[in-house]
């Protein structure tokens, strides 16, 4: 049976999405947490003011034009994905990633009233380490044990 119009261009656009975004090279080492919050954001994410909706494949962030990576995904206050035109203000207090070259805006965040609040407080960076496994250590009667 085939698909209808509408459902058969939701399925392009996110499989485009998924496969037209930019690959990162290195799992991130650091990533940001807002506390008590519950979004948690990418190392190399920045802050800055979108001074309008981005359009013409470019973006206006703190006064700079930045060109607009192909794959490129804005999420608003309840962490849906949203399209540009979907967007109505200016000046939105955001989170931006650029692309592997740092040539192209990647990822935007329009963040919530209590994300300021606690970017204000101060951001807690959280380092993803690997779990490291302290050496067995033997008591004295676990020695003598083996030793009998």
């Amino acid at each position: 049976m085939p698909l209808s119009y509408l459902t058969s261009a939701a399925l392009g656009a996110i499989l485009g999405a998924l496969f037209d975004a930019p690959v990162e090279l290195a799992e991130p080492t650091q990533q940001i947490v807002v506390p008590s919050i519950g979004r948690s954001f990418p190392a190399g994410v920045r802050l800055g003011i979108l001074n309008a909706p981005p359009a013409s494949e470019q973006a206006v962030i703190d006064g700079r034009v930045f060109p607009t990576a192909p794959g490129l995904q804005i999420r608003n206050e309840a962490n849906r994905i949203v399209l540009p035109v979907m967007m109505t203000g200016s000046n939105f207090l955001v989170l931006y990633k650029m692309d592997v070259t740092e040539s192209s805006v990647w990822r935007i965040w329009i963040l919530t009233s209590a994300e300021i609040a606690a970017i204000k407080a101060g951001i807690q960076v959280v380092a993803k380490q690997p779990v490291q496994q302290a050496p067995e250590t033997t008591t004295d009667t676990d020695a003598g044990t083996a030793a009998e």
